[in-house]
């Protein structure tokens, strides 16, 4: 015969022991978790001061170059080496990139330029990821693979005939001639791409059904949608077109036509190198670039997170 116990009549004894066995058990639970919260703080101060260290060692070179470039002569070339200028608003170097050289001139050319090749090779980007994302034809992804193959060519081994094409066609010393290589970039169309696949094939569907042509569908609808995706190419690209110097250096003739990166090497001579010209130059062609960035660094940030998470 089972005696059944009376949840009602269990002595005090045993509650207490359950309920100290619970108290013991959430003291032991509170001892590890400072533990843990402090592995990990540790963790995140390491990480910080490892990051810091890398920041500090990354813009040091950037650092001298901007104080070297309130420097005269003399004072870069001195010995022991000298970090700080005598005078901080000496800006009499900068004044003379305009004064005794044209380097306005210079500057323009290179937005000009880049500008170009920013334009057109986004459009051919839009027109052929669009075609590659959303239509079906022979041999689709045999010519995808063939264009990405483009990636594997450097540019410097096209250098010999694109020259000969150009000054074929009489665009030496043209704007048109500086900008050829960059009027299409595997980079902008690949990227555009993957982004455009991530993009449901039912609002495209539904345009069409509606009655509204491919390419407006492209400008309206698809275009806005890979805005983060752009921004990022639109960066790269006038970084790389910026910053070029072997192709303008053979196509830019004549010195009316010099980008910044050409006319760097006005500021370098055989004997003597005019390194107080040299590093105020390399201020200035750094300014737009480090504008663009700040601008867009929103987007930017966006798009990166966007593409990792297809």
């Amino acid at each position: 015969m089972t005696t059944q116990t009376d949840p009602a009549s269990a002595s005090p004894t045993t509650e207490r022991r359950s309920t100290g066995a619970g108290t013991d058990q959430r003291a032991v639970t509170a001892r590890r978790r400072p533990r843990r919260r402090t592995t990990g703080s540790i963790k995140q101060v390491g990480l910080f001061v490892a990051l810091l260290l890398g920041s500090l060692i990354m813009l040091l070179p950037l650092a001298w170059v901007a104080l070297s470039s309130l420097k005269a002569p003399e004072e870069i070339l001195q010995l022991p080496v000298k970090w700080l200028p005598d005078n901080f608003f000496n800006f009499s170097n900068y004044v003379q990139l305009f004064a005794q050289y044209d380097f306005g001139r210079y500057i323009v050319n290179s937005f000009v330029v880049t500008g170009i090749g920013i334009v057109t090779s986004l459009v051919i980007a839009l027109l052929g990821a669009y075609a590659f994302a959303y239509f079906t034809f022979p041999f689709k992804e045999p010519l995808f693979l063939v264009v990405l193959a483009l990636f594997m060519v450097p540019q410097e081994a096209l250098v010999i005939p694109m020259y000969l094409m150009i000054s074929g066609a009489g665009l030496t010393n043209t704007y048109v001639g500086l900008a050829f290589p960059d009027l299409f970039t595997v980079l902008g169309l690949y990227l555009l791409r993957q982004f455009m696949e991530g993009i449901p094939y039912s609002y495209v569907e539904a345009a069409r059904v509606d009655g509204a042509s491919d390419l407006r569908i492209l400008i309206r609808i698809i275009t806005p949608m890979v805005a983060p995706a752009i921004v990022v190419f639109i960066i790269i690209k006038f970084m790389f077109t910026w910053n070029t110097f072997l192709w303008p250096m053979l196509v830019a003739q004549n010195e009316s036509m010099y980008t910044v990166t050409v006319g760097l090497v006005n500021f370098a001579g055989g004997e003597f190198n005019q390194w107080n010209l040299i590093n105020a130059a390399t201020m200035i062609s750094m300014i737009p670039t480090i504008i663009l960035f700040i601008t867009l660094q929103r987007y930017l940030v966006k798009g990166v997170a966007m593409s990792g998470m297809k």
